[in-house]
């Protein structure tokens, strides 16, 4: 099962509040993680978004899961501004979660 999230529905073209995204992130992603083989953020039509937002949505989830979340967890429709700042979440949930488990 798929599920997918369209974050401009959700918070308009600009995604800026990382308090806003992180209690998203609790109650509208990480339950579907544990049930869906295959969970969409699809930023199309986000225009632009900055690194609080983006850490709180994505970071945590990496920290929390490990890589195996770059499995189940796909990033569709982002501009390459946006790109970086994903790929930059990632990352530091990955560092974060090993350094957890270390």
């Amino acid at each position: 099962m798929t599920h997918e999230i369209h974050l401009r529905d959700e918070f308009g073209p600009r995604l800026s509040d990382g308090s806003e995204a992180y209690r998203f992130r609790v109650s509208k992603i990480d339950p579907y993680l544990a049930i869906c083989d295959q969970v969409v953020l699809d930023f199309t039509g986000v225009r632009s978004a900055n690194s609080s937002f983006v850490n709180a949505l994505v970071s945590g989830l990496f920290e929390q899961h490990g890589e195996e979340t770059l499995g189940k967890l796909v990033f569709r429709g982002c501009l390459p501004t946006i790109q970086v700042l994903v790929q930059a979440a990632v990352d530091l949930g990955i560092i974060k979660h090993a350094e957890r488990v270390a």
